[in-house]
C-alpha cells in the first residue's frame, strides 16, 4: 500500500504536469528519476543535466557544447603540463550570497576523493597528484595537490600531463561544494530549502517520481543574461508516454521518442525535430571474473557472432553509427587502429567448440539490458545472432538505475552498457583500466593495457600520447572484455518557441542559454 506521503507526491506531480507552464518556465522530459543531486555521488547522465544547471565548475559548456571558462575566468598551464593555475571570477557567489573562493574548490576536491564519500566517479580526477592515493585511503587529504594561492587563485598540480584536464573539469565531480552548508547539514544539504549552489539556478522543489523544479538564481554572476525564471525536469522513463505528453503540450523538450515516429515528424512537425550524433559508445560488457566469461575464446566467439550493421540499419533504423572502436568515431583528432571484425558464425562456432560448448552442451548465459522498446529490439536481435551459433540466451531487463547498480556491483554475466560525453579518447579507454573502479563493470585487468595507458598519461606530446592510446585500445579489444556496438543518435523534440537550442555532439543544452519566445 502506498503511503499518504507517496500519494500526496504523486498527486502534486500530476497537478503540476497538467497546469500550463508560466511564460518563462521550461518543462523538460529527463528520461528518469535522479537518485541523488549530490555532485560527488552522481552516476547518471540525467542527474548530470540537472546538476549542470545548479552548479558551475572551473570550466563549463557553452551553448554549442564547447569547453569555455566557468567559475574561473582564465587559466594557464606550465611548460611541462603539470601545473594548472586558475583565476576565479571575483563576482562569483553562492546562491546565499556568500563568495565562491578557491578554498571551496580545495574542499570540494578533497571531499570527492575522501574514501568515506564513496564517489564511484572519483577517478575522474585521478590526474591530480595524490588523488589516487587519497581515494584509496593510503594518503591524507592534504596530500592532494590542490591549493588556494589566495581567495581567487587556485593551483592544481597533476601527477602527469593531461592535456584534456580543462574538459575533465566540466563534470559534477569538478563542481565546488558549499562547505559552510555541507558541514552543517550533512547529507540533508541536497534537499530543497537546504541546497546552496553557484550555478544559474537553485533547487526549488523535488518531488520523487514527480519532478525536480529549479528557479533562477539571483546571485548567479550572469543572472541578467538568464532568460528563464524556472526549469522543471520530469522523469520520463517511458518514451511513448513522454512523446504523448509532448504532443499534448505538457512538455517543451523531450530527449527521446519512438523511432517509428520519425517519418511522420519529418512530414508534420519538422521544426520540432532534432537529430544529432552523440559523443557516445553503446557496448556489451563481459564479467570476466565469472566463468565462462573469463575464457577469452568465449568472449571472442560471442563478438564474432554479432552484426553491427544489421543492429543499426535494420533493427534501430534511426541513424546510429556502427563502431568497432571503443572510442566514438566522432572524437576529434583520434583515428582508431582497431581492425573491424565482421560477423563470422563459423569461426564463432569453432571457438565455442574449443571452449567445450556444442549442440549437446550449449553455452547458456543471461544478457542484461535497460528496459525500453529499442533496447529490447536490439537485445532480442543479439540473442538471435547468438542462437545461430548455438548459444542459449536468457534476457533480463531492469530500469536504468537498477541496471547500472547491478553492473557496478558485478552482478551480471553479459550486459548492455554505454558511456557518453567527452571529446577525448581517454574518457572511454579509462574504462578498461584495472584501477578505474566499479565503472570498469567487467573488472577487466590486463598488465599490457595498463602499462600503455599509464605511458600515455605520462606523455605531454599530444600525437605521441594518441599513438599510445591507439595501441592500448588495440591491445584491450584483442582480448574482448567489451564488444563496441554503435554511437547513439540523439532524437529530440523541441518546441520552435524555445530559443538558444543548438545541436551539438555532447547533447548539452544548459538552461542558462535557453529562452521562450512569446507566441
Amino acid at each position: 500500500m502506498q503511503s499518504r506521503h507517496r500519494i500526496a507526491a504523486l498527486s502534486l506531480a500530476a497537478l503540476i504536469a497538467t497546469l500550463p507552464a508560466a511564460a518563462d518556465e521550461l518543462r523538460i522530459g529527463n528520461g528518469g528519476e535522479p537518485l541523488t543531486l549530490d555532485p560527488h555521488r552522481y552516476n547518471l547522465n540525467l542527474e548530470e543535466k540537472i546538476l549542470a544547471d545548479l552548479f558551475e565548475g572551473l570550466t563549463a559548456h557553452d551553448a554549442d557544447g564547447r569547453v569555455v571558462a566557468g567559475a574561473a575566468e582564465s587559466w594557464s598551464t606550465s611548460a611541462d603540463g603539470l601545473v594548472w593555475t586558475f583565476r576565479l571570477r571575483e563576482d562569483a557567489r553562492w546562491s546565499d550570497g556568500e563568495p565562491v573562493t578557491a578554498a571551496d574548490f580545495v574542499y570540494s576536491f578533497q571531499r570527492l576523493l575522501a574514501p568515506r564519500t564513496a564517489a564511484s566517479l572519483a577517478y575522474f580526477l585521478y590526474a591530480i597528484d595524490g588523488a589516487q592515493a587519497v581515494n584509496a585511503g593510503t594518503a591524507p587529504l592534504d596530500r592532494l595537490a590542490v591549493r588556494a594561492v589566495n581567495a581567487h587563485t587556485l593551483e592544481i598540480r597533476l601527477a602527469q600531463p593531461f592535456p584534456f584536464f580543462d574538459e575533465r573539469l566540466i563534470y559534477p565531480t569538478g563542481f565546488p561544494m558549499p562547505k559552510h552548508v555541507v558541514e552543517e547539514l550533512g547529507d540533508a544539504w541536497t534537499k530543497p530549502g537546504n541546497m546552496v549552489s553557484n550555478g544559474a539556478f537553485t533547487l526549488a522543489d523535488w518531488q520523487p517520481q514527480g519532478f525536480v523544479r529549479l528557479a533562477k538564481n539571483p546571485h548567479f554572476r550572469r543572472a541578467s543574461t538568464v532568460a528563464l525564471e524556472a526549469v522543471t525536469y520530469f522523469p520520463t522513463a517511458d518514451r511513448n508516454a513522454a512523446y504523448n505528453r509532448y504532443r499534448n503540450g505538457e512538455l517543451d523538450v523531450i530527449g527521446d521518442f519512438p523511432p517509428g515516429e520519425i517519418g511522420w515528424l519529418r512530414r508534420k512537425m519538422p521544426d520540432h525535430l532534432h537529430l544529432a550524433p552523440l559523443l557516445s559508445i553503446m557496448y556489451l560488457v563481459f564479467n570476466v571474473t565469472v566463468p565462462p566469461f573469463d575464457d577469452e575464446r568465449v568472449r571472442r566467439a560471442l563478438a564474432l557472432a554479432l552484426d553491427r550493421e544489421l543492429i543499426t540499419g535494420r533493427v534501430l533504423q534511426s541513424g546510429e553509427i556502427p563502431s568497432a572502436s571503443f572510442v566514438p568515431p566522432m572524437v576529434a583528432n583520434y583515428r582508431s587502429a582497431v581492425t573491424p571484425m565482421p560477423q563470422d558464425q563459423d569461426a564463432a562456432r569453432a571457438l565455442l567448440a574449443e571452449a567445450g560448448y556444442d549442440a549437446d552442451s550449449p553455452l547458456e548465459l543471461t544478457l542484461r539490458y535497460i528496459a525500453g522498446p529499442d533496447n529490447k529490439k536490439v537485445h532480442v536481435a543479439i540473442a538471435a545472432m547468438w542462437k545461430a551459433v548455438g548459444v542459449a540466451t536468457q534476457l533480463h531487463h531492469a530500469e536504468l538505475n537498477a541496471h547500472f547498480a547491478a553492473l557496478r556491483q558485478g552482478e551480471f554475466q553479459v550486459a548492455q552498457a554505454g558511456w557518453f560525453g567527452e571529446n577525448n579518447p581517454e574518457h572511454y579507454l579509462e574504462l578498461l583500466m584495472s584501477a578505474t573502479g566499479d565503472v570498469n563493470y567487467g573488472r577487466f585487468a590486463d598488465a599490457d593495457v595498463d602499462a600503455l595507458m599509464n605511458r600515455a598519461k605520462q606523455t605531454a606530446a599530444l600525437q605521441e600520447r594518441l599513438t599510445l592510446l591507439r595501441r592500448a585500445e588495440v591491445a584491450a579489444l584483442a582480448r574482448h572484455p567489451v564488444v563496441p556496438l554503435y554511437a547513439v543518435t540523439i532524437r529530440s523534440l523541441v518546441r520552435p518557441r524555445i530559443t538558444g537550442w543548438r545541436a551539438n555532439p555532447r547533447n548539452t543544452h544548459p538552461a542558462r542559454y535557453l529562452g521562450i519566445r512569446a507566441e
